[in-house]
């Protein structure tokens, strides 16, 4: 868990240059067009500028969420120290500059919009309000944090207020991994539905404050999701993390969220928003495909364990209404996704007057699809393709995959490093660089105490410990 969370410790810009443009093209390789980046690189300016410079260099369209991840003052073989600065002002203000830099209406031919990765919801309500706001008047329009509910962590978080080094944590006697998330987003006029960038000002001129995009949701209870499908607020399932983590079955096609959804036309209800995610393509491959194909799985298994009798009781299995059909999957993965960012009328779809963002699969030559494309082809994508059977990849009219093959990517390079200015690389040598920069960081983690690490992270993230299982 300590390298898992703190790595990024051992990362410089040139490391994260690398990684952030072979993870893009590895999303465009499998057919992602957009991503939303909870991007935990931010441990220094330089950082930021190499992970923004990246993503644009990829191509890929992205609305990168800016985040300051945990960070080290110190880590050695005797020490690791956490710093206490949870939001330095070197961040804030790279941040603001950066949402006014890429935001907006002169930017909306860009490929890159700046979002916020935001987790720290035990600081004071006015600090948390105060900053949304600050940055909504910049430009901000939104903001991604992690929702789930488990028995992980031990005791709730608090903030307390020390005059020398500012925000530290206290325990509390409330068990963390059971407190409602929801509830506090309620409280504070928080849950909403995503709007476009056309629609970031009021009629007055004032702008929005932001929406939030809550990742996973696993196990929180329906009353909290009720409340989230009831407001339009947008959720990001992802199946492959929440499976290998144990977070708890995935709510992509909760009854909750996909009854709503279904029945919304004649009760003029609020469209409940959920999509998929990828998670981390350090954990699981970056194909939004796969994560279509476990959720329907998943979700399907979910409901079987439900209804199958214990002790040899009598079957139970539904007359109807199978849990999850390929159809929502695919478009959980493509126009809801597009819905759940606020971008509906310019992506997620192949339409008249939207962007130029396509995916073409080469079914006729695919060993999987075969028939199956012939007889379902959405089906045949959701169950039976996988990133071979992908020809194309088109963003903002530009061919990002080529004949079944990433196109050769102009290199702005990183800070410092006047090698690959301006150089235009092929897969082949940028993978070349990532595997450079593996042995890299690989020998700084070397001087590291990784037992040090995982003792720190236990007690910042209140675990309690006899809840875990060793697993590779």
């Amino acid at each position: 868990m300590g390298l898992g969370n703190m790595t990024s410790y051992a990362y410089t810009p040139s490391d994260v240059y690398w990684g952030q443009l072979a993870g893009c093209l590895e999303a465009i390789n499998c057919g992602t067009t957009l991503v939303l980046d909870h991007s935990h690189v931010v441990y220094t300016p330089e950082h930021a500028n190499a992970a923004i410079s990246a993503t644009t260099d990829s191509g890929i369209r992205s609305i990168f969420a800016y985040s300051v991840p945990m960070r080290m003052t110190l880590w050695n073989q005797t020490e690791c120290v956490p710093t206490d600065d949870l939001l330095p002002d070197w961040a804030m203000s790279q941040l603001g500059d950066l949402i006014e830099q890429h935001n907006g209406k002169r930017n909306e031919n860009a490929t890159v919009e700046i979002g916020l990765g935001f987790d720290l919801w035990f600081l004071p309500k006015d600090m948390v309000l105060g900053l949304l706001n600050d940055l909504g008047s910049k430009g901000l329009r939104i903001v991604t944090t992690h929702v789930g509910r488990n028995a992980l962590q031990g005791r709730k978080k608090k903030a307390k207020h020390t005059k020398n080094i500012g925000y530290v944590m206290k325990t509390d006697t409330v068990p963390k991994g059971f407190q409602s998330m929801i509830q506090l987003f309620s409280s504070y006029d928080l849950l909403r539905p995503p709007f476009p960038p056309s629609e970031m000002y009021t009629e007055t001129g004032d702008a929005k404050q932001p929406f939030l995009l809550l990742s996973h949701c696993n196990g929180v209870e329906e009353k909290d999701l009720s409340l989230v499908a009831s407001t339009g607020t947008p959720i990001s399932s992802t199946p492959d993390t929440e499976a290998q983590m144990g977070m708890g079955w995935p709510v992509g096609l909760h009854g909750i969220l996909r009854d709503r959804n279904q029945n919304r036309a004649q009760t003029q209800q609020q469209p409940t928003n959920t999509s998929l995610g990828v998670d981390c393509h350090s954990n699981n491959p970056s194909s939004i495909v796969l994560q279509a194909r476990s959720l329907l799985q998943l979700a399907r298994l979910e409901n079987n364990n439900r209804i199958t009798p214990r002790d040899g009781g009598q079957l139970n299995f539904p007359r109807a209404n199978v849990l999850g059909s390929s159809e929502e999957a695919y478009n959980l993965m493509t126009i809801r996704g597009a819905r759940c960012l606020g971008l509906e009328s310019v992506v997620g779809s192949i339409s008249p007057g939207k962007k130029a963002d396509m995916v073409v699969f080469d079914a006729a030559n695919s060993v999987g699809m075969l028939a199956a494309a012939e007889h379902d082809p959405v089906t045949a994508i959701v169950r039976f393709s996988e990133a071979a059977d992908i020809d194309a990849v088109i963003v903002n009219g530009v061919f990002r995959k080529r004949h079944g093959k990433i196109v050769d990517i102009e290199v702005s390079g990183t800070l410092g490093d006047e090698r690959h200015k301006t150089t235009t690389m092929p897969w082949s040598a940028i993978a070349g660089e990532v595997r450079k920069s593996r042995k890299d960081i690989q020998s700084r983690i070397d001087g590291f105490s990784v037992e040090r690490g995982r003792d720190v992270l236990m007690n910042m993230f209140h675990v309690d410990e006899s809840k875990l299982v060793d697993a590779t």
